[in-house]
């Protein structure tokens, strides 16, 4: 049970700041459906929608920025430099407590309070580790390459705003988890809206084709261009974390 849950905060955290989608997958969004083709010598064809939530969701790795994540199961908070490969997130689980997550380069810290804590040798330390693939990829900080492999469709829907299903096996999560939800889990509802400056800036999934008991998982994006200054902890207050810890925050799957 203890690997287990630490497997599902490890992807949660990884999750965060790149829309829910879990996982480490290295898709990009070539991988999607293509819906329009220009024909040899033609003039560039209309933007579509998926061009238009497409750079939408491009920009989340051009600046700082400050992400929320809601669902049935956990909640998030935390800001994020995609360039610089830094962010610092919370993750609120209630059954099991809290856990921080600091990344600054090549480094990463996670730390555990609650019952996750006690389980893991109640150390009151941040737990050191390289930063995997799996949580900022050098050519992906934001994570927005799974989303962009993930969606299926899009349709406008409003002012700046869209739907759409999404493939939640393209996401990189964990395939065990997703076997018994079978083709369920490939066509997930989802909606999103673009601020002014063409930002997404909500992503909501139907998460309820999978479980009824997941319910909606809502990301909210703000403070675009927010300063992120983040230091590491000082020196007494970490420690090597240990290597399942590790390989669950990496990215790395058994």
């Amino acid at each position: 049970m203890t690997k287990r849950r630490l497997a599902t905060t490890g992807v949660a955290l990884v999750a965060v700041l790149g829309l829910g989608l879990t996982g480490c997958g290295d898709r990009t969004g070539a991988d999607a459906p293509a819906e329009r083709a220009a024909a040899p010598g033609s003039a560039s064809p209309a933007t579509t929608p998926r061009d238009e939530l497409t750079a939408a969701i491009e920009k989340l790795n051009e600046q700082t920025l400050r992400v929320k994540l809601d669902s049935a199961m956990l909640s998030a908070h935390g800001v994020t430099d995609p360039r610089a490969r830094t962010m610092q997130t919370t993750l609120t689980m209630a059954a099991f407590g809290e856990v921080r997550m600091l990344v600054i380069g090549a480094d990463t810290w996670v730390k555990f309070d609650g019952e996750l804590g006690e389980q893991f040798g109640g150390s009151r330390k941040w737990l050191r580790m390289d930063t995997g693939n799996g949580v900022m990829p050098v050519d992906d900080p934001g994570g927005v390459k799974k989303l962009l492999a993930a969606v299926v469709d899009v349709r406008r829907s409003g002012d700046r705003s869209y739907a759409g299903t999404l493939d939640y096996t393209r996401s990189g999560a964990n395939g065990k988890a997703l076997a018994a939800a079978g083709d369920k889990a490939k066509a997930l509802p989802f909606t999103a809206t673009v601020d002014e400056q063409g930002r997404l800036s909500t992503f909501t999934m139907d998460m309820t084709p999978i479980d009824a008991s997941l319910g909606q998982m809502s990301v909210t994006y703000s403070e675009f261009g927010t300063p992120v200054r983040l230091s590491p902890p000082a020196a007494g207050a970490a420690e090597e974390a240990p290597a399942e810890i590790a390989a669950a925050f990496s990215g790395t799957r058994s």
